[in-house]
């Protein structure tokens, strides 16, 4: 605690407390989101090692565009264990936009054809 919170705790964060001789605690964790799915699980990997590649590339608009839709799929997934079907077709278009850019790249082949199974 410092002088400028006035004594006051505003907020503990993974933590557990006992107050009292006989008082207990304990700590509780909710499980981190999982890929609903193979489909969704296979997206996630695909989406991560992307996000490698880029960075061996020269930064452009295009790139920063595109590794910054990456970034929203990928949170979303790990958060919900899926990725909205608008998201992806948003990702699809950065896709599109970036493709000279990351044509060399075989991980961005992999985003496709996984979208493409989503898409059905």
């Amino acid at each position: 605690m410092s002088e400028s919170t006035g004594g006051r705790v505003d907020r503990i964060n993974r933590s557990a407390v006992n107050f009292g001789d006989h008082g207990s605690a304990a700590y509780h964790e909710a499980p981190r989101a999982t890929a609903a799915d193979e489909t969704t699980a296979a997206l996630l990997d695909a989406v991560r090692t992307l996000r490698e590649h880029l960075r061996l590339l020269t930064e452009t608009d295009a790139t920063t565009g595109l590794d910054g839709e990456l970034a929203v799929v990928q949170g979303e997934i790990e958060r919900t264990g899926r990725a909205d079907p608008a998201r992806l077709g948003r990702l699809r278009m950065r896709l599109e936009t970036a493709a000279a850019a990351v044509a060399g790249l075989a991980s961005t082949a992999a985003v496709v054809q996984v979208i493409a199974q989503l898409a059905g």
